[in-house]
């Protein structure tokens, strides 16, 4: 049986009716999906724009995104190249930002533009650092500060250049176990010289012996760290010694008055000058006895003169032994009559 339509004069045909219900719902559909697409991709909001300049774009596209806080705000408007004339540094790129007017108050003077790399296919968007109270809202035209970003490249760079470092560190750590290997060096001799290591094994044998000599009780050493009452003699000892050197210090004994008294320190100085011109004075006594023509000089100088003197010094002892041997052979024979 042949389904059955509603047709003629005023009739509906309702497959047309859901074909076009179909298209009125898709439609509604798309204009929803483009609406939420638009909302989480801040594409109708309203905008101002704020340039920043960077040396490099190298991955950033317009219509990149731009984020606060790592939340979307908004998008790269234009990259534009600064003419060399305006150039003042090592910037090249001025880059307008378009970012929603809502988070306007966040963006302030202190507020600094990154350029991060999103995901691992190095797309780039710019990332914007909230300001705080201190700094002023950036206005619509204003700069803001580009901050420092660490680029891919520029990472993948220095990482080369920590792996050349490590290779060469690698190098020479082998051509350091090389050498102990073959036992070069004083190391290496340590390794596999038996002689070295049992001269070491001796000298560390001796060092325990003296160790235990030392932290013996009876022992010298020994005393010196157990005893208390070594140690109260030796502090008593320290007592006296500085009690002493108060006394001359402070004392009126010798010590202290030759350290603290001028007028005997000039005496004593006076007495060295006495001293030194009594010397002098015998100096001069002597050189006159060595130089001079007297009977002194002449009897230290002159030989024949010391004979004579000997010889009457002999002939002398000789009377002097003779009187006490025969003393009545030099007694006079003198005769006194009174009456």
């Amino acid at each position: 049986m042949a389904r059955s339509r509603l047709t003629g004069r005023g009739g509906v045909d309702w497959r047309q009716i859901r074909v076009g219900a179909l298209i009125v719902l898709s439609v509604l559909l798309l204009a929803y999906a483009t609406y939420r697409v638009g909302a989480t991709l801040d594409l109708f909001a309203r905008r101002y724009e704020v340039v920043m300049t960077v040396p490099s774009g190298l991955g950033l596209r317009e219509g990149a995104p731009v984020t606060l806080a790592g939340q979307r705000v908004g998008q790269v408007q234009r990259i534009e190249f600064i003419p060399v004339e305006r150039k003042t540094d090592a910037d090249n790129l001025r880059v307008i930002l378009g970012i929603a007017q809502n988070v306007r108050d966040q963006v302030r003077t202190d507020s600094r533009a990154y350029l991060r790399t999103q995901g691992l296919l190095g797309d780039k968007f710019i990332d914007i650092s909230p300001g705080s109270v201190a700094g002023r809202v950036l206005q619509p035209g204003d700069e803001i500060v580009a901050g420092r970003s660490l680029d891919l490249d520029e990472f993948m760079m220095q990482a080369s250049d920590a792996l050349a470092q490590a290779t060469d560190i690698v190098g020479d750590l082998q051509q350091i176990t090389g050498a102990l290997v073959r036992g070069d060096g004083t190391v290496g001799r340590m390794l596999h010289d038996d002689a070295l290591y049992a001269s070491l094994t001796g000298t560390t044998l001796e060092l325990r012996r003296t160790l235990a000599e030392i932290n013996r009780a009876d022992g010298t050493f020994g005393r010196l760290i157990r005893d208390p009452e070594l140690y109260q003699q030796l502090s008593g000892a320290v007592t006296r010694v500085d009690s002493l050197g108060g006394l001359i210090m402070h004392g009126n004994g010798t010590l202290g008055m030759l350290l603290r008294d001028d007028a005997l320190y000039e005496r004593a100085l006076g007495a060295v000058d006495s001293a030194g011109t009594a010397i002098t004075g015998l100096g001069a006594f002597v050189r006159q006895m060595s130089e001079g023509e007297g009977a002194l000089q002449r009897l230290l100088a002159d030989p024949e003169l010391y004979e004579e003197f000997l010889r009457a010094v002999v002939d002398v002892q000789t009377l002097i032994n003779d009187i006490r041997l025969n003393p009545g052979k030099y007694k006079p024979n003198i005769l006194v009559d009174i009456f």
